[in-house]
Formats: C-alpha cells, sequence, structure tokens
C-alpha cells in the first residue's frame, strides 16, 4: 500500500474518532447543564459522565457513517479540481 492510498485511513479514522468525541463533549456539556433542570438527583460529575458515555456511544454509531462520506465528498472535490 502506497502514501496515496494509506492517507484515506486516515482521514477515515481522524473525522471518526472527532464525531466520537464531539458527541462526547456535547452529551458531558448537555447533560451537566440540563440534567438539574428536569429534576435528576445525581451529582455533577455523575452527569459529566453519563453524558459522555450516552452520547459518545450513539456518536459512535453514526461516526463511521459520517466519515465515510466526508472521505468521499474530499475525494470528490479532488477529483474536480484536477
Amino acid at each position: 500500500m502506497n502514501l496515496r492510498q494509506c492517507h484515506w485511513a486516515v482521514y477515515y479514522i481522524f473525522w471518526a474518532t472527532a464525531v466520537v468525541l464531539l458527541g462526547a463533549v456535547a452529551g458531558a456539556i448537555g447533560f451537566a447543564l440540563l440534567g438539574p433542570l428536569f429534576g435528576s438527583t445525581m451529582t455533577p460529575l455523575q452527569h459529566l459522565i453519563a453524558g459522555a458515555r450516552h452520547l459518545g456511544f450513539v456518536s459512535m454509531i453514526w461516526a463511521p457513517g459520517i466519515a465515510l462520506v466526508l472521505c468521499v465528498m474530499r475525494a470528490h472535490r479532488n477529483k474536480q479540481k484536477r
């Protein structure tokens, strides 16, 4: 496998990881802010952990598809430039 083929794998892994991390961060912040508003009795640290776990898991389901679409979009843009 040469370098031109390998860079797509790096892009894919980058985008998939970025989607999961963004989901986990959004979940942690969202649960910490909205949990008490809905009457949750957990501590703020428990909200952060639960939010990161739940939304991180959901984003992990979507991450491969989103990463694949972003890689195809980039390849199409690169092909159009030539």
